[in-house]
């Protein structure tokens, strides 16, 4: 009787140690998913300075007058890149048509991933959403740049003949993709896993 009214006291001082080792479960397998995500390897600021430095070459290339002028309409201002509302998200606008940048980062800092917006459906703003992801995709790949205009633009146009798919291809290692979503048109650039 006498270890049958001890069994609350034995349970009570048993189970936060059961819990305990738990919880130690629990953070080493959150550890490990953080440990295995893919990053593009760079912090926000890193991803806007290459950004910019393949802006004049994108404009260029696109035939777009003034291509010094306008790329300063796009460039990224380091110090006015901010996490967004989230604590792990990159969000940020450039353009006259304030094309959306976006990006989840990892716990160090380091873009996962980076998007596109584009939701405003004026010819401005498509040749916009253009520049912008054309020198994203940029910003990671280094062989094949002439062809990433004319990918991403049949990449686009297929998205947009195809709701609710998602077209991808993979161009030196990284997985751009082109989908549909409720907001507009979203263009990614992530590492392939």
């Amino acid at each position: 009787m006498r270890s049958l009214a001890k069994l609350p006291l034995l349970l009570a001082l048993t189970l936060p140690v059961l819990l305990g080792a738990c919880d130690r479960t629990v953070d080493k397998q959150l550890s490990d998913y953080d440990a295995a995500q893919t990053t593009l390897g760079v912090t926000p600021k890193q991803f806007a300075a290459r950004f910019n430095e393949r802006l004049r070459v994108v404009l260029t290339e696109m035939n777009v007058d003034e291509p010094e002028h306008m790329a300063r309409l796009y460039m990224l201002d380091p110090e006015r890149l901010h996490p967004g509302q989230y604590e792990y998200v990159l969000d940020t606008k450039v353009g006259p048509a304030q094309t959306t940048l976006i990006g989840t980062l990892n716990k160090k800092g380091e873009l996962r991933n980076v998007g596109v917006m584009l939701t405003n459906k004026t010819p401005g703003a498509r040749e916009e959403f253009l520049v912008c992801a054309v020198s994203a995709a940029r910003s990671f790949i280094s062989s094949g740049e002439d062809k990433l205009l004319p990918l991403i633009t049949r990449l686009t146009s297929v998205a947009l003949d195809n709701p609710g798919q998602r077209m991808t291809e993979v161009v030196a290692d990284q997985l751009l993709s082109v989908e549909l979503v409720p907001q507009g048109v979203l263009f990614q650039v992530q590492p392939r896993q």
